[in-house]
């Protein structure tokens, strides 16, 4: 797990934000699991990586009708979501069909340990930031 800390850690520093791909249903909003500590824990993080500037991607199967309704139940949490299925600025890559993130949230691949991940890298960029001012 320390390397992809690192690596995610050195991507963050780098370029002074990550692009976080979130999954929708069962890992930010119910729909058939009964998962609500990784929801909760899963919403909690994606509102504090916000706070150090991080863009936000709902990258979901959900029907492009549903887009609205998501980024209202996002904006309700407390999420600003600043794209759905696509980048959210302009990249050299990542714009056929698949979208380009740093780190991905998902139920169905591996959400705790990605939710690990990103909390311990948030810790870690937290200090660089204030070690950083110093």
């Amino acid at each position: 797990m320390k390397k992809y800390i690192k690596r995610l850690l050195e991507e963050w520093i780098t370029h002074k934000k990550i692009i976080i791909s979130v999954d929708y249903d069962d890992t930010i909003s119910h729909y058939r699991l009964n998962n609500n500590k990784d929801v909760f824990k899963t919403i909690t993080l994606l509102k504090l990586a916000k706070k150090f500037g991080c863009y936000i991607v709902i990258f979901t199967a959900c029907h492009e009708d549903k887009f609205q309704s998501i980024m209202d139940y996002c904006k309700a949490l407390g999420i600003k979501v600043d794209s759905i299925n696509k980048n959210p600025i302009e990249l050299p890559y990542g714009n056929n069909g698949k979208i380009y993130y740093n780190i991905n949230l998902c139920d169905r691949s591996g959400l705790r340990e990605s939710l690990r991940i990103l909390k311990k890298t948030i810790k870690k960029y937290k200090k660089h930031i204030k070690n950083d001012s110093k």
